[in-house]
């Protein structure tokens, strides 16, 4: 079988690592309950974000530096607490943002400097090169504020008919349990399936129309033999 088509997609797929391709909260469920609990509308997505940019980035990139120099049994320590330094400014910024942010989040936003995604990542770029560390943890925070954007705007536009706090739906139902924790947990999950659903549907197009290719090549040859 002529397997052109699944191959161009393997490879648009592979240059999405991370972000369509294994993505750390679809694919591997990491870091849940700081995309669930903070994706109640955009707002507190968009600061959740902006701070795990400020700290999970720059942490993630220096493991990768200093690699070995850290016994490994240390480093779930280190890294940590280097993350918890750099939210120090994270905070400063994302209080432009709303200044009640952090009584609405309360400690989920310092699970920001210790959660699963940010050791997963550190034990990832031990053997990779800065730059390369720098692009892989890029990636990882992508896919997962891609996410976190999509759970929030679908949470707040279900609970509130609103986006940012501006309404955009005034005469439709709303559903408040979209907001709670409950609500994330299940729409997550039904996000999950429809990416699944998604990816083997584009398989089975890109499937048919290499048999199609082969069908059609293999109808030009015939046709080739026949006028010789």
């Amino acid at each position: 079988m002529n397997l052109t088509y699944v191959r161009k997609y393997n490879r648009f797929l592979r240059k999405t690592e991370g972000i369509l391709l294994n993505n750390p909260i679809l694919t591997m469920g990491l870091a849940l309950p700081l995309i669930v609990i903070p994706s109640y509308g955009l707002m507190g997505t968009t600061a959740v974000s902006l701070a795990m940019l400020i700290c999970f980035v720059p942490s993630v990139v220096v493991s990768s530096i200093i690699k070995d120099k850290i016994p490994h049994w240390l480093q779930a320590v280190v890294y940590p607490i280097l993350s918890c330094l750099l939210l120090i400014p994270a905070k400063f910024l994302v209080q432009n943002i709303s200044p009640l942010i952090f009584d609405t989040l309360g400690i989920y936003f310092s699970l920001i400097c210790v959660n699963s995604l940010l050791m997963f990542s550190v034990e990832k770029v031990q053997q990779k090169k800065p730059v390369a560390a720098l692009v892989f943890a890029v990636r990882q925070w992508l896919g997962a504020s891609l996410v976190a954007f999509l759970c929030g705007m679908i949470r707040e536009l279900m609970a509130a008919g609103s986006l940012w706090g501006i309404p955009v739906l005034k005469n439709t139902p709303h559903f408040p349990v979209a907001q709670m924790a409950m609500g994330g947990f299940i729409l997550l999950g039904f996000l999950t399936a429809l990416f699944r659903l998604i990816h083997r549907i584009i398989l089975f197009f890109t499937l048919n129309a290499s048999a199609a290719l082969d069908e059609e090549t293999q109808v030009t040859e015939e046709r080739g033999e026949t006028q010789k």
